[in-house]
């Protein structure tokens, strides 16, 4: 296989649903757990520039993507389904995840031990409920038909973006890929507040951990969670992404791609 050819490739998780994801590269395994409003195309650029290294496997989170989806939703599926793809990637394989994505790879690792974890700004409810009141808004928007109004909602509440910055957004190519997944962001939203305002049930993972975190992304809920997480995870550290937000996996893929490779070559 090529090393920058994406091969899609799909299991069963445990409750049934049907999981896809992409593999591409030659090396150790990486599997990276993309954000919410997204698919595992958003990290194709990053992939595509470490595939000469490693072998990476893109999940597309349930309801998204490639992936089917249950009437019911927990979190402990999302869990369930990175630790169905880790068994593909095989012994010794390494995690990454992005913000609601790095939330359930750390669950995940929480159950199933992995080689190394990167972690790119989780929002966890430490500083308190993400979205809290406003997820009843968020939701009556999606209700009645309305994306771009839920939309607004959760960037500016429970991503704490600026309104003159969203109201830029919306002229972005991934305003329209994020309306047609805007009724997912209401279940993750929710599922994070339900995890409470505790880290305790992380300090039990002890995989050399990287924190990767914007210079320029939100004091609350993406700076203060990473604080927060280094402090508790055993074995963590941060580094900052000079310049860049929640988003540097497509603003400035070379920049991510570097640092993930000086990661899981680095010897500890």
């Amino acid at each position: 296989m090529n090393t920058m050819e994406a091969v899609a490739g799909s299991f069963q998780s445990k409750d049934g649903t049907p999981i896809g994801y992409l593999r591409l590269g030659n090396g150790p395994a990486l599997v990276i757990v993309h954000a919410s409003l997204y698919t595992s195309d958003s990290w194709l650029p990053v992939a595509s520039l470490l595939a000469d290294r490693f072998t990476c496997y893109l999940i597309d989170r349930r309801g998204r993507g490639r992936s089917g989806d249950a009437l019911a939703y927990a979190i402990e599926r999302e869990y369930e389904d990175i630790e169905g793809l880790l068994g593909i990637a095989g012994e010794r394989a390494n995690l990454l995840g992005h913000s609601f994505g790095a939330v359930c790879a750390l669950g995940a690792a929480s159950r199933q031990p992995v080689e190394r974890l990167i972690l790119y700004e989780p929002p966890l409810s430490v500083g308190g409920p993400v979205a809290g009141h406003d997820l009843l808004a968020y939701r009556d928007a999606i209700a009645v038909g309305d994306p771009d109004a839920a939309l607004e909602i959760g960037y500016t509440r429970f991503a704490a973006i600026p309104e003159e910055q969203v109201r830029k957004m919306r002229a972005w190519p991934e305003w329209n890929d994020a309306r047609a997944l805007a009724w997912t962001w209401a279940r993750e939203a929710a599922a994070v507040d339900r995890l409470g305002l505790s880290l305790d049930r992380y300090r039990a993972i002890q995989t050399p951990t990287l924190l990767l975190v914007g210079t320029k992304s939100a004091p609350r809920p993406l700076r203060d969670t990473t604080d927060a997480l280094s402090r508790t995870l055993p074995n963590a550290r941060i580094l900052e992404l000079s310049g860049q937000g929640h988003l540097a996996n497509l603003r400035a893929p070379a920049l991510v791609a570097d640092r993930v490779r000086e990661f899981l070559t680095l010897k500890i």
